[in-house]
Parts: C-alpha cells; sequence; structure tokens
C-alpha cells in the first residue's frame, strides 16, 4: 500500500557554470511552493520530453533558466528525494499572466538527445599515399649549331610520393562482437551509454564501416542484437527485454484511484492495462508491477506512463504489459 502523507517535490536546475537552483515544496509554511509537472517514460527509443510549471516566480529567480541547462525532477512520499527524471531543457515559455498567477513552463528533454550528432563524428584520420608533381628548372648546354657551348634552361615535371591526413570511415574486422561494435560507435561519436544489457551478442561474419549517423547505426545493431534501447530518469540504456531482472512493485485496491482499464491493440501490438495511483516514484518503464486487486491479478510490466502533478494531486498513470 502506498502511504500518502508527507509529500515532497523538487525541480532542481543547474547552470554552465554549476550553480543551482531548487524548487522545493513540503507543504510546510517554510517551502510551501506547490508546483505542477509532467514526467513522461515509454520503451520507446526516442526520448521523452517533459514538462514543469512554476508559479509566481520573481523575475530573478525566472531568469535563471536557460535552453540546455540540466535539470532534475523528484518526488517522494518523506524526506529522501527520488529522481523521477532528469534531462536538459529544449524550451522555456514566455511567462504569462492572468492578473492573480504568473505561470512559467519548462520543457525539458530525458537524458541526451543524441538524434543530431553528425555523421562526421565517425571519421578517423588516416594517413595516405599519394602522387605529387612539382617543376624543376634544369640547365643543359648546346651541343651543336650556332649556339654550341651556349647554356639555357628546361623545365621538368617531375614526379614524387607524398602523404597526406584525410578523414574516413572507420571500419571494425570481422570477428568483432556486436557489444564492442556498438560502444566503439557511441565512444567514438562521444555518447555515453549508461548500461548494456544485450539479448545475443553475435560477432560480425564480415568487415563493418560505420557510415551514417551514430544513433540511427546504434539502433540497427541493437535490432540485431534482439535488445531494445530505453530512456529510463535520464539514462541512455541498452537492455534485454526478455530478462527477468526487474525492480517490483506490488499494487493492491487501496492504491488504485480507479480500476483498471484495458486496452486492446488493433495493430497486432501488445494489450495493455492502464492504471492509475498515487504516485510512485519508483515506477518507470519495464519496471515489474504485481497487482493484486479484485480487479485484476498477475504480473506485468510497464511498457508507458507518467507521472504528474497539479501541484497539490500527485498521479501515476500507467500502461502495463502482461508478462
Amino acid at each position: 500500500m502506498v502511504v500518502t502523507t508527507n509529500p515532497h517535490a523538487w525541480f532542481i536546475c543547474t547552470n554552465n557554470s554549476g550553480k543551482t537552483q531548487t524548487v522545493y515544496n513540503d507543504e510546510t509554511p517554510e517551502h510551501n511552493y506547490p508546483f505542477a509537472f509532467e514526467s513522461n517514460f515509454s520503451d520507446s527509443a526516442s526520448p521523452p520530453v517533459n514538462k514543469v510549471t512554476l508559479y509566481n516566480m520573481s523575475k530573478k529567480h525566472a531568469m535563471f533558466y536557460a535552453k540546455g541547462f540540466k535539470v532534475k525532477l523528484a518526488f517522494n512520499w518523506g524526506a529522501p528525494m527520488k529522481i523521477i527524471s532528469e534531462g536538459y531543457i529544449t524550451k522555456i515559455d514566455t511567462m504569462q499572466h492572468d492578473g492573480v498567477t504568473d505561470t512559467l513552463v519548462i520543457t525539458y528533454t530525458e537524458g541526451t538527445n543524441y538524434n543530431n550528432v553528425k555523421a562526421r563524428r565517425l571519421k578517423v584520420k588516416k594517413n595516405k599515399d599519394y602522387n605529387k608533381y612539382k617543376h624543376v628548372k634544369v640547365t643543359k648546354t648546346y651541343k651543336r649549331g650556332k649556339k654550341k657551348g651556349q647554356q639555357y634552361t628546361v623545365n621538368h615535371r617531375v614526379k614524387t610520393r607524398a602523404t597526406k591526413t584525410v578523414l574516413v570511415n572507420k571500419t571494425y574486422k570481422a570477428g568483432t562482437s556486436y557489444k564492442d561494435l556498438i560502444q566503439g560507435v557511441a565512444s567514438q561519436a562521444g555518447m555515453h551509454i549508461d548500461k548494456i544489457q544485450l539479448h545475443k551478442n553475435p560477432k560480425l561474419k564480415k568487415a563493418y564501416t560505420a557510415k551514417g549517423k551514430p544513433l540511427t547505426l546504434i539502433k540497427q545493431m541493437v535490432k540485431k542484437t534482439e535488445s531494445e534501447i530505453t530512456y529510463e530518469r535520464g539514462k541512455f540504456e541498452i537492455i534485454d527485454p526478455k530478462s527477468d531482472k526487474r525492480t517490483w512493485v506490488t499494487i493492491d485496491d487501496q492504491d488504485l484511484v480507479q480500476p483498471p482499464s484495458s486496452n486492446q491493440s488493433d495493430d497486432g501490438g501488445d494489450d495493455t492495462w492502464e492504471i492509475t495511483t498515487p504516485l510512485i516514484p519508483e515506477i518507470t518503464v519495464r519496471v515489474g508491477i504485481e497487482m493484486k486487486s479484485k480487479y485484476l491479478k498477475g504480473k506485468f510490466w510497464v511498457k508507458a506512463g507518467q507521472h504528474t502533478s497539479d501541484g497539490t494531486n500527485p498521479q501515476t498513470q500507467c500502461s502495463l504489459v502482461a508478462l
């Protein structure tokens, strides 16, 4: 059973100089600063986009936020901080005024968005030999005729070999494992992968040349290992969807805001059950859920969902798939 007393919420922003500004609400007179948020999670390979809405913030504090700053969103029923998402600010709306309340909406992308990493990041330097020509003046002497004994100059085109440094796509040799291949491309592109747990780890049957945008290549490689890319609380992870290693949360009727509803897929995907509970910070994508409700029993995993709050009513909504 979720104990829904003593709520605490944090929105922490760190600028490029390392200075931090924290919006903190625990509903006490000293820290009664409610703010709204929407934090999404799913098994998609694209990073979720989240929002935080701040109210009646001073101009000085509102001006602290800027695109690219790192942010963390945390919540717990109690004092210990539990991160539910983190990422980087991508948009700051103009502050809105309705005559009573000033509203500032901040949008941030979960984790680091690697979609814009250019293909040229996969280029490596290589020395290449090439033909180089130069012109040389040679002095000669007439051996006959009226000018015999006189000297004259002749230009000769002389071929030489030289070496220059060029950028080429890196090639991985046959026999390289897919895990090493993924890590190699990610490292070269400056992409940080927090976790790699592949379902299969085959080896290259022939040499592979890394051409294209790094994230696109990694998605192709991950698919061949029967694994999946996810973003979990700001962390870029490659996981084995068939792994039994899960964090488990038990939910009964006392935790449900309303009875579960079923959602049948029309496109051959997974059938899901939709549940709503008070905010449970431990829930995120692929967490195991043991349902002990009179409406729904069994073991499931979280396919997608969101943590939300209007400032006073924190909830978790998520889609469950049966194990």
